[in-house]
């Protein structure tokens, strides 16, 4: 759910105002009954079991999204349509907070009530944490990752990169013929790539034999050694593990120096690499970014789990020993 400065009242303005003036009800409510009692009204008043109730509600509609995301109820429009979900689970998320203090009376009681307090706020902070990438993330995937692909090609796609630098420099130098991979078994691409496929890199024409028929063909050990113990190792699986590769940087020191070892007639030869080189560099900072992306969820998800549980037995407590 992006918070764009530019459509935020537009996305949020409705449902910031009424988490304010819930928060804002629920704190007035509050001061009332303090007034009257002369001090902080405990969870077990009637103040108290009103906000604790519609602060466990909220809680249950939270754990809603999980549902909301299944392939049974994604494309439900009964079920109100994702970003209503989202918008909803992040203002009455934040709308807990003061709920759960007023709901408290300032105290956190037993063991059970003061870990309850703990998920709880390790909940809201990782989900706020999620909330701040899923904002900023996206925007430097953007500047940093031009050359981004659907995340599950990213290893095809590097794979052809490693299979169009072959071809380029066999074209230019000669060499075997490569041959063609074997075809798959039906439904094989399927399985592991989803998304539609895309060409990429610099594209020449393939054919069984594409070194056959070339002109002025101009060989270069140098390259060939490049190509097999580096760039097509990096494009394939985007490690080096000669650490030459990985950096624009190292990218641009590691070209600069092979084209002064290169023929003067393969130098361009030397930028199509460079290029398919800084596209695989690409793909590994948007992996890396994606890991960082959803990483939050790994802690989000199970603490929220364990928050329902902590929550029924708190209930459980609270209804047997008043």
């Amino acid at each position: 759910m992006l918070i764009d400065r530019r459509g935020f009242w537009k996305l949020h303005g409705s449902w910031l105002a009424l988490s304010v003036v819930l928060a804002a009800a629920a704190i007035g409510w509050t001061v009332l009954e303090a007034r009257a009692l002369g001090r902080w009204p405990g969870g077990g008043s009637l103040l108290g079991l009103v906000l604790g109730t519609a602060a466990a509600a909220i809680f249950l509609f939270e754990a809603g999204l999980i549902l909301k995301k299944t392939r049974l109820l994604r494309t439900a429009r009964w079920t109100l349509s994702a970003q209503t979900w989202m918008k909803a689970h992040i203002w009455l998320g934040l709308l807990t907070v003061p709920l759960v203090v007023l709901h408290s009376g300032g105290h956190l009681g037993g063991i059970l009530t003061t870990l309850l307090v703990v998920v709880f706020g390790v909940v809201i902070a990782s989900g706020l944490w999620g909330l701040a990438l899923q904002n900023l993330l996206p925007r430097m995937l953007l500047e940093a990752a031009p050359a981004e692909t659907i995340y599950s090609q990213i290893e095809s796609v590097g794979r052809q990169y490693a299979d169009q630098a072959r071809r380029l420099v066999l074209v230019a130098c000669g060499g075997e013929p490569i041959e063609e991979p074997a075809l798959q078994p039906a439904g094989a691409a399927d399985r592991e790539i989803r998304g539609a496929p895309r060409p990429v890199g610099p594209l020449i024409k393939r054919s069984p034999h594409p070194a056959q028929g070339v002109q002025g063909q101009v060989d270069s050990p140098a390259l060939r050694a490049a190509l097999s113990e580096t760039i097509e190792p990096f494009l394939a699986a985007g490690i080096c593990r000669q650490g030459l590769l990985g950096s624009r940087q190292r990218n641009q020191w590691f070209f600069d120096d092979l084209r002064l070892r290169a023929p003067p007639e393969l130098r361009e030869l030397v930028g199509q690499l460079e290029d398919l080189c800084e596209r695989r560099r690409q793909l590994n900072v948007q992996r890396r970014l994606h890991f960082w992306l959803y990483n939050w969820l790994w802690l989000h998800w199970p603490l929220s789990a364990a928050l329902l549980i902590l929550l029924a037995g708190h209930v459980v407590l609270a209804l047997r020993f008043g």
